[in-house]
């Protein structure tokens, strides 16, 4: 008498457990597909004005900090972080001058395959007044060496503001590197 309750809770576990594992198998498919991004460090970019300034080594890296700092909140797989800024200089870059930085897919490709990315994105910094900032984004995939994405931001203020701006583009490049709906246009500065 006892064996069909039993037979019947057992089933029903069964059937529970079946569901739960099929709940937590678009979790798994969703985060295996999840691309492996390496992020370069932010380069300084010429405003072409005279006298401009360029961003200073320290603030590009607090800005680079801050946007891998937006990406990872977005849940996106960041790779090759130590390993980047030293095969950028064996190559001969240098992210703080604009004549040596690598700001281009083919470079960017090159680093993404040393480091075993799926896609690399990188960045220029350019800072027209002492309070004026912009960002110019590309996402570069690996495999095929072609720009998947751009996306430019622009900020005015000082130094917090500036963290704050490149923490929200790392946001919205998630989304974008993600595959979900962009953020809407930046309205710029």
């Amino acid at each position: 008498m006892h064996s069909a309750p039993r037979r019947c809770r057992f089933f029903r576990i069964l059937v529970l457990a079946g569901g739960l594992a099929a709940g937590f198998a678009p979790l798994a498919a969703s985060s295996a597909a999840q691309p492996k991004v390496a992020v370069l460090p932010l380069a300084a970019a010429d405003s072409g004005m005279p006298y401009g300034l360029l961003p200073s080594r320290s603030e590009l890296a607090i800005m680079t900090s801050q946007l891998r700092a937006g990406l990872s909140a977005g849940h996106i797989v960041l790779v090759g972080e130590r390993r980047l800024p030293a095969a950028l200089a064996t190559a001969g870059f240098d992210q703080t001058s604009p004549e040596r930085s690598c700001v281009v897919a083919e470079c960017a490709q090159r680093l993404g395959r040393a480091v075993g990315a799926d896609e690399v994105l990188f960045g220029a910094v350019t800072r027209g007044m002492a309070v004026i900032w912009g960002t110019s984004f590309s996402l570069v995939d690996v495999r095929s060496g072609k720009v998947v994405s751009e996306m430019s931001v622009g900020y005015k203020g000082d130094v917090q503001a500036m963290e704050i701006g490149e923490r929200d583009a790392g946001a919205c490049l998630a989304r974008v590197i993600g595959r979900r709906p962009p953020c809407p246009p930046d309205p710029g500065w």
